[in-house]
């Protein structure tokens, strides 16, 4: 027999504490814009985290974007020109919160945004997702506005620069996450003399042209907007349910014609007003399906005022040997103008989503539009063809199809899009002097597909496709009723976009991180719409040619241990050539668009220093530069010697301080635009201003 024995052995541990091992827990998760620039959809996103604190506006954040081009024609409140990819104007869409930016009533575009009011941008390039119910043809940009958070909550800023440039904002929120009822407003105020100096022509006493440098004496601008929403969020009978206000109200005095040829005006004034309402409904149905509603109407007046009897010098002084000219500054060809145009816009937009599984999505969207347009000419006394009314109906439908697969290494979204147009218009015929009703309609269909597939979590590719149609605008068709006349034959655009992206980073637990990116594009267009200049109110748009836009994106960004040191830099070359076998523009098949950089790079640095002054402090200093290859005004085979815009290298160079006192978090910034001033020139070869001072104040609680 076999005895077995139990032998019980007592151990003791003892833990100690390693503090050394315990300092620092990190946890790795995909914020939203890392999410976003992973999907199959061909986006670029832009935090604005850091762009809060400078004095660019905006615009010029973008700007420093590969593949984007903003150009100006002047300072604060001038037009201006975003391209993507070459394409630009209209042919890009804007929105706020994805819904249309002009339905927010910043009707002096994107620059005019206060940037305090982005959380982020992204911004579509080529290939438009359903969601934004839109018929964008070169892409789209999306501001996204910071999350409502629990509490009381704002910031505010305060900016003061050269040329006697003051931009001020506010944003204020109150959520009780309880109750689920939310308040939240917004409000900013602009202005600038844009009194900066510029090189003209001018003849002396004997008649002879010589160059002078002189500041600008009639471009003020001024601008001021107010936003109010209120409603319930992260209820069990809905997501969100709000509604929205706003009134916006600008001021603009216009300097000279859109070459900056000639004499300039000395009061010739354009104004514009905006006021509206969106209502928001969203609800989940269990974790499936989701339904977004929004419904909305916006109300535009502008007034554009040339009535003057006198021209004026680039010295600001009237010439009063002029008295008694009766024909408005602008030219001699058209009568004075003291004309309004009035537009009434309602529009709407219905998503609906199913997730199906964890592999499989379909959304569905219908976004309709209906568009009225009027005026008055205040001085015409006989017929007035700012008198006609114009009805503009669009609706755009679209639905798509995602698939999510190999533990969601690889993703694909097939989409379809349809588009409809309907323009009714009175026009003046001229032969018997009377007034015809003009009725036309189109209807396209578009589609797409983007795909994505991750190798591995440092390496992916995105190829992405779409046959996009864009109809014409409003200010298009009907003109804006100061400086585009109407054109209501124009055609909508078509292109097939294509990108091709490449996207290679570090493991995330490494010690500086780094991100390189890189896109192929193709952009092949017909019935190219654009607009045509003139030296008076006779600008228009019109179709053109047909065109093709081919390039390479080059982007990347590194960034130290303990975010202390950044540098990135990023690099566009594209090809934007007329293709047209037909046509007025067939002789110059082969020349590059005129008036687009086709080769423009950025670059960017910043370091920080922790604890200057206290515990809590922080000094950043950053410089950015940005360059612009030497590109034509006009069409290069015109003539012998086509007017060339030069070269550009612009720095700025600045300073950022960030403090906390009683848990109100602020920034003091002290910024030098343009330091070595350049001179630098954008749209259509006009001027813009030299070196700049600026100083700003931001605060947050």
């Amino acid at each position: 027999m076999t005895t077995k024995e139990s032998i019980i052995i007592n151990t003791t541990f003892t833990l100690k504490e390693n503090t050394s091992d315990l300092q620092e827990v990190k946890v790795f998760g995909k914020t939203e814009t890392q999410k976003l620039e992973q999907s199959a959809q061909a986006v670029s996103v832009i935090e604005t985290r850091e762009a809060k604190f400078k004095t660019a506006d905006l615009g010029e954040v973008l700007a420093q974007t590969q593949g984007i081009s903003v150009r100006r024609n002047g300072g604060l409140g001038s037009k201006t020109n975003f391209s993507l990819n070459g394409l630009t104007d209209n042919q890009i869409r804007f929105f706020l919160d994805g819904t249309p930016l002009e339905y927010h009533g910043y009707n002096f575009g994107i620059s005019t945004v206060p940037v305090n009011l982005v959380d982020r941008i992204e911004v579509y390039k080529g290939v438009v997702p359903i969601e934004f119910g839109t018929d964008a043809l070169g892409g789209a940009v999306n501001l996204i506005t910071p999350k409502i958070r629990s509490g009381f909550h704002g910031s505010f800023s305060s900016q003061a620069g050269s040329f006697s440039t003051f931009r001020e904002s506010l944003v204020l929120s109150n959520y009780n996450k309880e109750s689920g009822f939310f308040i939240k407003a917004n409000g900013f105020y602009d202005y600038s003399k844009n009194n900066y100096k510029v090189d003209v022509d001018v003849a002396n006493d004997a008649g002879k042209i010589k160059e002078v440098t002189v500041p600008r004496f009639h471009d003020a601008y001024e601008g001021y907007g107010l936003n109010f929403a209120t409603g319930f969020k992260d209820r069990s009978w809905a997501k969100e349910l709000s509604i929205e206000g706003f009134y916006t109200n600008y001021t603009k005095e216009i300097q000279h014609n859109k070459l900056m040829v000639g004499a300039p005006y000395g009061e010739v004034m354009t104004y514009r007003k905006s006021a509206g309402t969106i209502l928001t409904y969203r609800k989940d149905f269990g974790e499936a399906i989701l339904l977004d509603v929004i419904a909305g109407y916006n109300y535009r007046e502008r007034q554009f005022l040339d009535i003057s009897d006198y021209i004026y010098d680039w010295y600001g002084n009237r010439i009063d040997s002029s008295a008694g000219n009766s024909s408005g500054e602008i030219s001699e060809a058209t009568e004075p103008s003291n004309t309004y145009t009035w537009n009434n816009d309602t529009f709407s937009r219905l998503k609906a989503s199913w997730k199906i599984s964890n592999r499989y999505a379909l959304s569905f969207v219908s976004a309709p539009t209906y568009s009225t347009q009027t005026g008055d000419d205040k001085i015409i006394d006989g017929y007035d063809q700012a008198t006609a009314k114009r009805d503009l109906f669009t609706w755009v439908n679209g639905a798509d199809f995602k698939i999510n697969a190999y533990d969601e290494r690889l993703e694909n979204i097939l989409f379809v899009k349809n588009y409809f147009q309907k323009v009714k218009s009175e026009e003046k015929i001229t032969s018997n002097n009377t007034v015809a009703i003009t009725e036309r309609d189109v209807n396209y269909f578009g589609f797409g597909d983007g795909f994505r597939f991750k190798f591995s979590e440092q390496f992916s590719t995105r190829l992405t496709y779409e046959y996009a149609i864009r109809l014409p605008q409003t200010d298009e068709l009907f003109g804006d009723g100061q400086f585009v006349q109407s054109n209501i034959d124009l055609k909508p655009e078509r292109s097939h976009n294509v990108n091709f992206e490449l996207f290679l980073q570090n493991k995330e637990n490494s010690s500086s991180k780094w991100l390189v990116q890189t896109n192929v594009f193709l952009r092949k267009i017909s019935d190219h719409i654009l607009f045509v200049p003139s030296l008076d109110r006779d600008n228009s748009y019109k179709n053109v040619f047909a065109a093709t836009s081919t390039g390479l994106e080059v982007s990347g960004k590194w960034t130290s241990k303990n975010d202390k040191l950044t540098f990135q830099i990023n690099s566009t070359y594209q090809h934007f050539y007329n293709d047209s076998d037909e046509g007025s523009y067939a002789a110059y098949k082969g020349d590059r668009v005129p008036n687009l950089p086709y080769l423009f790079a950025n670059a960017a640095t910043s370091y920080s220093f922790n604890r200057v002054l206290d515990k809590e402090d922080k000094l950043s200093l950053f410089l950015d530069s940005r360059y612009v290859h030497e590109f034509y005004r006009s069409w290069e085979s015109a003539s012998v010697n086509p007017f060339i815009i030069p070269s550009q290298q612009l720095y700025n160079i600045g300073a950022v301080y960030h403090n906390t006192i009683k848990s109100v978090k602020y920034a003091i910034t002290a910024e030098l635009q343009n330091f070595t001033n350049e001179k630098n020139y954008d749209f259509l070869g006009v001027q813009k201003p030299g070196r700049s001072y600026n100083i700003k104040l931001v605060t947050q609680f």
